[in-house]
């Protein structure tokens, strides 16, 4: 069951210009789900490299591929920015440095950003993702359990710095 909690910083200083809603999680946290149900109450457009990699036809395992549409969704992302268009970026943003570079980004075109961290157990990860293989849901990369382990040891947790540094955080567990 998902607990959010929501912390909402000082609105009354965030800049006035267009939404960014990011996430910060491993595969199986609830990202899609989450950025699927925001996208269909109107917050934005959501762009998912794996959606329209699959879309496209392309192998979801090729990971250059990936890496390199994930760029030009990201470049897109800030050209919906610079119109005013609220986006919601579905990357999991594991990386600090991504994190940085990414909210820097969204600042310099005057964006707010809504930032969604999930934190959920390995083991809570792992059963969704056992689910979500079977199911084999459109767009969605099967992930055995040794890969889960890996991509956990690569996640850099949020600092308290970053938190603190959106206008709005919603905190999943």
């Amino acid at each position: 069951m998902d607990q959010a909690v929501i912390v909402d910083h000082d609105s009354a200083t965030a800049p006035a210009g267009p939404l960014l809603t990011l996430f910060h999680g491993a595969p199986g946290s609830g990202k899609t789900t989450l950025a699927r149900r925001l996208e269909a109450e109107g917050v934005g457009v959501r762009l998912c490299t794996d959606d329209w990699q699959d879309a496209l036809g392309l192998d979801l395992a090729d990971e250059i591929l990936h890496e390199r549409l994930q760029a030009l969704l990201y470049r897109h992302a800030l050209t919906l920015l610079e119109r005013g268009v609220d986006v919601i970026l579905e990357d999991g943003l594991w990386m600090e440095v991504e994190r940085r570079r990414v909210f820097a980004d969204a600042r310099e075109r005057g964006a707010r950003i809504h930032w969604h961290v999930f934190e959920v157990p390995a083991q809570e990860l792992h059963r969704r993702l056992v689910a979500r293989n079977a199911a084999g849901d459109t767009g969605a990369v099967p992930i055995p359990r040794a890969e889960l382990e890996r991509i956990l040891g690569l996640i850099e947790p949020p600092t308290l710095q970053e938190r603190s540094s959106v206008d709005a955080l919603t905190v999943h567990r």
